[in-house]
């Protein structure tokens, strides 16, 4: 374990684990950070990847659906009312 004797080797006891935990503790939070940064990284990614998906899903639902350009639309024609109404007397 540690050298020495009596309180000594205990005093160098208590250091070396109080190191060990320590060390541990930090490995741990660093790989919990790594762990955090890599699950961002991935969201990002996959949120660039869904939006550029969604833009092309929607322009192809727009051709199936028949959508024409604006230029070539024709405005409706409004529907006229067969008879005029009379104006209250």
């Amino acid at each position: 374990m540690v050298p020495g004797r009596g309180p000594v080797k205990i005093a160098a006891a208590l250091a070396v684990a109080a190191a060990s935990f320590g060390g541990g503790f930090a490995y741990k939070r660093f790989r919990s950070y790594l762990r955090a940064k890599q699950l961002r990284k991935e969201r990002k990614e996959r949120r660039q990847r869904d939006a550029s998906a969604s833009e092309q899903e929607q322009k192809a639902r727009a051709v199936r659906n028949g959508a024409a350009p604006k230029s070539r639309k024709r405005p409706r024609e409004r529907k006229r009312a067969a008879t005029k109404s009379k104006p209250a007397a």
